[in-house]
């Protein structure tokens, strides 16, 4: 007998029963059994039923590699005083191309953090990117080592830094993992993803 069906029962006037008040009280003495009866008729949900959070399809496996080429970005606000301060902040923007074909924007800030040594000419800098891709973003943060110079000055030919992926939306949805970048000597950028796998 289902919890519900019992219910039923033990709830019921026996038409038959020709003391209403010994019903009552025999419908109060059923509680006690009524009530672990119940709570395991709520337990018998269809397993279908329950809702399913959707799976990211590079989450299953080892991960997936995404490898972008970045234009050279186009510097859209720099603002600080000359030279290099902490405190200082540049946004940007560039296109991505993935295989020769277009393939989303890169929109960026980079906040000087801390100017670790004038005499030994470099900077802290903070950088947090955001990959608006087909299908969905892809954000990154970190700190990174960058030359210091009398204006905003990009990192080094060949040289390449690493950052977290800490988010991401869409098909990206709970993506983490790493970014590196890398210089190139036109002053474009090519800019690895690397997602890990659950």
């Amino acid at each position: 007998m289902t919890a519900s069906l019992y219910l039923l029962h033990v709830l019921t006037l026996n038409p038959l029963e020709s003391d209403p008040t010994m019903n009552i009280r025999s419908t109060l003495r059923s509680l006690p059994l009524l009530i672990p009866v119940a709570a395991a008729g709520l337990l018998t949900v269809p397993l279908a039923s329950l809702a399913v959070l959707p799976v990211a399809p590079w989450a299953a496996g080892v991960g997936k590699t995404i490898t972008l080429m970045q234009a050279v970005p186009v510097l859209l606000h720099d603002e600080g005083s000359a030279g290099s301060a902490s405190g200082d902040t540049t946004f940007y923007k560039a296109d991505l191309k993935k295989g020769g074909q277009a393939f989303g924007t890169l929109s960026g800030r980079i906040n000087t953090h801390d100017i670790a040594d004038v005499d030994a000419n470099f900077e802290i800098r903070m950088r947090q990117l955001i990959f608006d891709l087909p299908g969905g973003q892809i954000v990154a943060m970190g700190s990174s080592t960058y030359p210091t110079g009398p204006d905003f000055i990009p990192l080094q030919v060949g040289a390449s830094t690493t950052i977290a992926i800490v988010g991401g939306t869409g098909e990206y949805f709970g993506a983490k993992g790493e970014l590196v970048t890398t210089r190139k000597a036109d002053g474009t950028y090519k800019q690895v993803i690397r997602l890990a796998g659950n």
